[in-house]
C-alpha cells in the first residue's frame, strides 16, 4: 500500500477546500516531512488519515466541522466536510471519500448526518469503477484492517501504548495474513461445534432409532462443551502471562529497593523490639509495685519481730493445744459422744477428760497456744525477708536494663527510620508480589483442569464419533458426507501444520528484525526479547543472567519503535519475496508492504536517538510521512535530506488556532 496524496475540506484546522498533499512515492526518497508547530494541526492530519478510512478521530468531540466555518454558517445553511486519500494497494488505484454534512438548525445547534463513504477504484484500461456502498467498509479492511491501522498512522506522544495493546497477536498474524488461514482453520476444526465437520457430521443418516439420533445431539452438545473449553484455556493463558509480567515487574521492584527492604525489614524488626521491651517493662514496674508492697511491712517490722519472738521465748505458760484445732470440732465431738478413735466419751470417763483439756488449750482459753502460733508466723515472716531485698534488686535490675535496651533500640529506630525514603513501601510490593504468586498459581491449576477437560472431551467426541460411524447405514448420501468429512480433516490438519510453523518463523523473524533494528536505534548494550503475545521486552546481561530492566521514556519509545520498525520490515520482506510454495507444509498468503504514517515521532527520543531512528525508517518502510516540530526536525534532518521527496508547512493564517494551510516547500 503506498498513499499519493490527501485532500481535506473544511476537516478541523483546514478550512475550505485545500489543495492535495501530494506524497512522495520514489523509492529511493521515499520520506514525506510536514513541519508545523503546537496547535498547527498535525495531529489533525494523522486524525484525518482515521476518520476517512475507519470514521475514528481521538478528539475530545467528534465534531470536525471546521470552527470559524461553522459559526459564519446562515441558519439552515448547510455545510461539507471531506477528506479523500489517493492510494496504491496490489497494483490498483483506489480513491477513498468520506463526507459528513452538517446544517445549521439553530443559532448554535447543528444537525449532522451520518457520513457517506465512498470508493472508487481505476481498471486496467483507466476506467473508473465504484465500490457497492455494502463493500466500501471490507474494501478499506482488505486494504489495511482497523485492527493494524495503530501501527501505521500513529501519534509519537502515545508510541508508550503500542506494545501493551490486546490486539497485538492479532494485528502480527493479520499483518503477515496468517488471519485468514486461521480463520479457515477454525472453520473446518472438526472438535468445534459450528465447524464445516461438525455440520457434515450432523448430516450423516443413523437410521430412524430415537438412540441413535440422540448422538448427533450428543455429539453436538460435547463439541459445544469443548468451544467453552477452549475458550476458558486461552483466557487462563492470557491471564497467567499477565500474573508472569506483573510477577516480572514486582520482582525487580523488590530487586531494585533491595536496600530500601533491608532497612524496611529492620525497621520493622526494631518496631517489634520496641513494642516486647515496653511490654517487659510495664510488666516490671507492676511486679516491682506488688513484690514491694507484699514484702514491705515484714521487712520494716523485723526488729520487732526479733523482739516479740524473744518475749514469747522467755514466756513461762507454755502449755500448748493441737495444731489448727478448734474449739467447735471439740464441741462436735463430745456432742456426739463418741471420739475420732471410736471410743465411746460416755462409757470412757477418762478420754472425755483428755478432750476436755484439750479444749482448755484452745485460744482464748489458754495463752500458750496463741503464743506458740504467734511465733510460728514470725518465723515465716522472717525467712520471707530474707529474699525480700534480693526480690527488689532483681526487679530494679531488670527494670533498668530495660530501660537501657529502650533507648538503644528507640536511637537505632532513629537512624534506620532517617535511611528510608519513605516514598516506596517496599513490603507493599512483596505482599503484592505473593498475592500475585497465589493468584498465578491458581490460574495454572485451573488450566491444568481445563486441559484435563479438554482432553476428557475430545476422548468423548471421538468415542461418539466412532459410535456414529458404525451406526451410518449404507447409503450415497453417507458416503459422500464421509469422503467430505475425510476432506475437511486433511485440509484442517494440513492448515493447522502450516499455520503453527509459519507462527513459529513470524515470531522468530520478527524478533531478528527488531533486535537489528534496535541495534542500530540504541546506543547501549541492552537487547530485547518476544513474549508468545508479541509484546516485547527490554532485557540486559547482569551476572551471566538475562534479565529485564526498567524503561526510561526515551527508551521505551526506542524499544516501541523497534517493534512497528519489525512490523513494516516483515512486512515489506513478505511482500518483496512473493507467495511461492517452498514446500508442501507452507501455506500461500498474501501481505502487503505498508507505509509509517507519524505524528512527533521524536517527543521522547533524545537527539542521538532521534538521528539514529532517522537512519533506519526509510530503509524498512516502503513510505515515510512525518509531521514534525522544527525543534526536532533540527536533529532528525542530517540522517533524512537525501531521502526526502516532499517537504510541506503548516501555517497559521493570522496565527489562528483554527485556521491553517499547508504549502509545499521547494
Amino acid at each position: 500500500m503506498i498513499i499519493k496524496s490527501i485532500a481535506l475540506n473544511n476537516f478541523r484546522q483546514y478550512k475550505g477546500a485545500q489543495p492535495p498533499i501530494l506524497f512522495s512515492t520514489d523509492k529511493e526518497k521515499n520520506v514525506t516531512v510536514i513541519l508545523g508547530v503546537n496547535t498547527s494541526g498535525k495531529t489533525t492530519l494523522i486524525q484525518a488519515f482515521e476518520w476517512c478510512l475507519y470514521e475514528r478521530v481521538n478528539f475530545k468531540t467528534r465534531d470536525v466541522l471546521n470552527i470559524e466555518v461553522a459559526k459564519s454558517m446562515d441558519l439552515f445553511s448547510a455545510q461539507e466536510v471531506f477528506v479523500e486519500i489517493v492510494l496504491i494497494h496490489e497494483d490498483r488505484e483506489f480513491t477513498i471519500r468520506r463526507t459528513q454534512k452538517s446544517t445549521k438548525s439553530d443559532a448554535d445547534k447543528f444537525k449532522t448526518e451520518k457520513s457517506v463513504l465512498k470508493i472508487q477504484f481505476k481498471e486496467d484500461n483507466g476506467e473508473q469503477q465504484a465500490v457497492p456502498a455494502y463493500e466500501c467498509d471490507n474494501t478499506i479492511n482488505k486494504i489495511l484492517p482497523e485492527a493494524l491501522s495503530d501501527y501505521f498512522f500513529f501519534d509519537g506522544e502515545r508510541i508508550a501504548d503500542i506494545n501493551n495493546r490486546g490486539d497485538v497477536v492479532a494485528a502480527v498474524r493479520g499483518l503477515m495474513g496468517l488471519d485468514v488461514v486461521g480463520e479457515a482453520k477454525d472453520r473446518l476444526d472438526p472438535n468445534k461445534a459450528s465447524s464445516v465437520t461438525a455440520k457434515f457430521s450432523k448430516e450423516l443418516d443413523v437410521g430412524s432409532d430415537q438412540k441413535n439420533n440422540k448422538l448427533k445431539n450428543d455429539l453436538t452438545d460435547a463439541q459445544t462443551r469443548l468451544d467453552a473449553h477452549n475458550t476458558r484455556r486461552k483466557d487462563a493463558k492470557d491471564d497467567i502471562e499477565y500474573y508472569e509480567r506483573r510477577k516480572e515487574e514486582l520482582s525487580a521492584q523488590i530487586l531494585a529497593n533491595k536496600d530500601e527492604k533491608h532497612n524496611q525489614d529492620k525497621k520493622l524488626s526494631l518496631e517489634k523490639d520496641i513494642a516486647q521491651i515496653t511490654k517487659n517493662i510495664e510488666n516490671d514496674e507492676t511486679r516491682i509495685v506488688k513484690d514491694f508492697s507484699a514484702g514491705t511491712m515484714k521487712f520494716f517490722a523485723t526488729p520487732l519481730i526479733y523482739r516479740a519472738m524473744k518475749v514469747i521465748d522467755e514466756a513461762k505458760d507454755n502449755g500448748e493445744g493441737i495444731p489448727e484445732m478448734r474449739s467447735a470440732a471439740i464441741d462436735f465431738i463430745l456432742d456426739r459422744q463418741k471420739c475420732i478413735c471410736g471410743c465411746d466419751l460416755i462409757k470412757n470417763e477418762g478420754a472425755r477428760e483428755n478432750i476436755l483439756y484439750e479444749q482448755r488449750l484452745l485460744p482464748p482459753q489458754h495463752l500458750g497456744t496463741v503464743l506458740r502460733t504467734s511465733k510460728e508466723t514470725f518465723k515465716r515472716y522472717l525467712n520471707e525477708t530474707q529474699s525480700f531485698c534480693e526480690t527488689v534488686k532483681d526487679n530494679h535490675t531488670d527494670y533498668r536494663n530495660n530501660r537501657n535496651f529502650l533507648d538503644a533500640k528507640t536511637d537505632e529506630l532513629k537512624n534506620v527510620s532517617a535511611k528510608i525514603q519513605g516514598n516506596i513501601d517496599v513490603a507493599k510490593i512483596e505482599q503484592d508480589y505473593q498475592k500475585n504468586e497465589k493468584t498465578l498459581k491458581d490460574k495454572r491449576d485451573l488450566l491444568l483442569k481445563i486441559t484435563s477437560d479438554i482432553g476428557a472431551t475430545e476422548k468423548e467426541i471421538a468415542e461418539i464419533e466412532k459410535t456414529i460411524e458404525r451406526l451410518t447405514i449404507v447409503s450415497d448420501k453417507n458416503e459422500r458426507l464421509r469422503k467430505c468429512i475425510a476432506y475437511a480433516k486433511a485440509v484442517y490438519e494440513w492448515l493447522k501444520v502450516g499455520y503453527d510453523k509459519q507462527e513459529k518463523e513470524v515470531k522468530e523473524r520478527l524478533l531478528e528484525s527488531v533486535n537489528n533494528i534496535f541495534e542500530k536505534m540504541y546506543h547501549g548494550k541492552r537487547h530485547v526479547t518476544i513474549n508468545d503475545r508479541y509484546q516485547i521486552v527490554l532485557m540486559t546481561l547482569l551476572n551471566n543472567d538475562e534479565v529485564k530492566t526498567d524503561e526510561s521514556k526515551g527508551l521505551e519509545a526506542v524499544k516501541n519503535f523497534s517493534f512497528i520498525s519489525g512490523l513494516v520490515d516483515l512486512a515489506r520482506q513478505k511482500a518483496h519475496k512473493g507467495n511461492g510454495v517452498t514446500d508442501d507444509e507452507e501455506i500461500p498468503v498474501n501481505t502487503e508492504a505498508y507505509p509509517l504514517v507519524m505524528d512527533a515521532p521524536f517527543s521522547n527520543a533524545d537527539e542521538i536517538h532521534i538521528n539514529n531512528i532517522s537512519k533506519i525508517i526509510p530503509e524498512i518502510a516502503e513510505q515515510v510521512i512525518l509531521m514534525v516540530m522544527q525543534k526536532d526536525w533540527e536533529f532528525a534532518r542530517p540522517a533524512l535530506e537525501d531521502k526526502i521527496g516532499c517537504r510541506y508547512s503548516i501555517e497559521k493564517i493570522n496565527n489562528s488556532d483554527t485556521n491553517s494551510v499547508i504549502r509545499r516547500n521547494a
